[in-house]
């Protein structure tokens, strides 16, 4: 759980200093969601390993993170409410989409499935096996939505500028590059840093464009629902090669 805390920190001090500079107003509530994004990243962390360091939560005995990704969706949930009514006019938890955005948040949100499983079909080699099918359908994609794209990018959308010069929207960019971090930038046990340039790359471009997704549809459906089918049909191609 150290290793975790961190790891979450470090993703957390790189960034956050970049957040700043980018906050609509320099306001005592601006910087109350910052805090508020920094301990939903880090207690999501924490609850996405319990499983690991206490046995009262492997109640799902598997090679897959299932207790994990179900504490990590409760911690989401659980933010959420305690939470929400510090973005509420960025509030994505809902099925209803913008009708403007729609349509090309669609075109995006399916051309990333096509490429991700382009790109898994082509890099990738694995066994087939039903329950990591199942897994990647399921989970990933709904605990990582909620938190990411639901609960930090409101935050973010609520607090910062809609747009900067030659970096677009900062809210979507800064939450992409945390999701990167999350998954390629890790400290090792001899507490060395370990950093993978292409898995960072594969997930920061992404959570970027899932990010892209939201902002333009309003809601996280489609990011959760391109999410999981990139998941499936990019392991899929995987096994079936």
């Amino acid at each position: 759980m150290i290793k975790t805390l961190l790891e979450s920190l470090l993703h957390l001090l790189i960034l956050i200093p970049f957040t700043i500079l980018f906050l609509k107003v320099k306001s005592n509530i601006n910087y109350k969601r910052l805090l508020i994004f920094s301990l939903c990243y880090i207690a999501y962390q924490i609850f996405l390993i319990l499983p690991q360091t206490n046995p009262i939560f492997d109640f799902i005995k598997s090679s897959w993170n299932w207790d994990g990704k179900i504490l990590g969706l409760v911690c989401g949930f659980f933010a959420y409410f305690l939470f929400k009514n510090y973005f509420t006019e960025n509030d994505f938890f809902t099925l209803k989409q913008n009708k403007r955005g729609f349509k090309p948040a669609l075109i995006v949100a399916i051309l990333i499935i096509l490429l991700s499983t382009i790109v898994w079909f082509i890099l990738g080699n694995s066994k087939y096996d039903l329950e990591t099918l199942a897994f990647q359908i399921s989970l990933p994609g709904l605990d990582e939505e909620i938190m990411f794209r639901g609960v930090l990018l409101g935050l973010l959308a609520t607090s910062l500028k809609e747009k900067v010069s030659y970096l677009g929207n900062p809210s979507i960019l800064i939450t992409s590059i945390l999701f990167g971090f999350m998954h390629a930038l890790t400290i090792g046990k001899d507490n060395n840093i370990n950093f993978s340039a292409v898995y960072f790359i594969q997930t920061g471009f992404a959570g970027y464009v899932w990010g892209w997704v939201t902002i333009k549809s309003k809601s996280i459906l489609l990011a959760i629902l391109s999410h999981n089918f990139s998941n499936f049909f990019g392991t899929l191609s995987t096994m079936i090669k």
